[in-house]
């Protein structure tokens, strides 16, 4: 019979090589870089506390499963709440059929945050969570993309369709960067150049963290972020190799605050929103449009993002399409203020609260 046990450091070497066998079908040995990160982010994030551990799961001895626990903070009208996200989780495939994956989930489960929730489980783990009393946050399960330059983000594909895709790849920009150019010139709006009124600005984390609590959030379930925590979530986010890291605040007419961009932007391909906050409702069309027409000027063929609720309609007029990913927003909570904030879309959720700036898929981790 196996034995659940807190993460150390200890654990780190044969939890990255967990990594690789589960997650990658690789069996190597990991590299330093690999086994770092794993004790990094769930032994010294500043949320860190021993009361919401990482997990693992021995088997005679032997490392066979994990589900790493990033404590986080929310605020619930203007109380602050503990969340535990979920990071990674994972069983090596010879003991997928015993009790390591139940036994891990219901030990994560059992601790004192008010809130479990990942933006990044496959189905199969949607269904542990609901045996368990889960709920799928279907709401903001679903992405949108919003294609800026049809012929880049055609090109950006190739690689996908074999060798013969990757041999004329270099080449191609000869012909759909100037077929791009031309197509924007077009009296149609979803292939225009993207122009907002509001002007954006590359800043620090101080001063988007200034800013966003300037402005704040309106939903009920909001993210809290502090001057101790906020600087170490931005380093880590620059540290994903998706893009290059913006962090931008977005300016009226008057030159007054209306909101924030936070997003990795890809020449060439599409890039990807972490969050996006504004002032006023009224503000977020003119905010999304400052996202778009930043990423056109970084070179971006198309801009992807997760689902605002509130704000599906303008994501749709504005040229947004939407499509369902595999992996799902599962949440698990015994507080109803929390339960009907996510259920009604009344919550302010984002990828950067989520597992989408942590660099596990981005890296090959040689």
């Amino acid at each position: 019979m196996g034995e659940v046990r807190n993460f150390t450091e200890e654990h780190a070497t044969g939890t990255a090589r967990l990594y690789l066998r589960a997650v990658r079908g690789q069996d190597r040995p990991p590299g330093k870089g690999l086994v770092e990160y794993f004790g990094q982010l769930h032994l010294s994030n500043p949320w860190a506390s021993p009361d919401m551990p990482t997990l693992v799961y021995l088997e005679k001895g032997k490392l066979v499963g994990v589900i790493g626990v990033v404590p986080r903070t929310l605020d619930l009208r203007g109380r602050p709440v503990t969340i535990a996200t979920m990071s990674i989780y994972m069983v090596d495939p010879d003991y997928r059929n015993g009790p390591a994956a139940i036994q891990l989930l219901r030990g994560m489960l059992k601790g004192p945050q008010e809130m479990s929730w990942t933006d990044g489980a496959s189905g199969s783990v949607h269904a542990l969570w609901s045996a368990l009393g889960g709920f799928r946050g279907s709401s903001y399960a679903f992405n949108w993309i919003r294609v800026l330059r049809p012929f880049g983000m055609a090109r950006s594909g190739l690689d996908r369709i074999g060798r013969f895709g990757r041999a004329v790849k270099p080449v191609s920009g000869l012909l759909t960067v100037p077929a791009d150019l031309l197509l924007s010139k077009l009296p149609l709006g979803p292939l225009r150049e993207p122009v907002s009124p509001y002007r954006s600005k590359p800043v620090s984390s101080e001063e988007l963290l200034e800013c966003i609590r300037q402005l704040n959030w309106r939903e009920t379930l909001k993210p809290h972020y502090t001057p101790e925590t906020f600087p170490w979530l931005m380093r880590e986010a620059a540290e994903n190799q998706m893009g290059s890291l913006r962090t931008l605040t977005v300016s009226n007419e008057n030159d007054e605050r209306c909101g924030w961009l936070i997003y990795y932007a890809v020449p060439g391909g599409a890039s990807f929103v972490l969050q996006i906050g504004v002032r006023e409702n009224s503000d977020f069309k003119n905010v999304l449009l400052a996202l778009f027409q930043d990423a056109w000027r970084q070179g971006s063929a198309a801009v992807k993002g997760a689902s605002i609720p509130q704000f599906l309609t303008v994501l749709t007029e504005q040229f947004c399409f939407f499509r369902h990913p595999y992996d799902r927003v599962v949440v698990h909570s015994k507080n109803p203020e929390i339960v009907n904030a996510i259920r009604s879309g009344d919550a302010a959720i984002t990828r950067l609260d989520g597992t989408s700036w942590m660099r596990f898929a981005s890296e090959r981790w040689n």
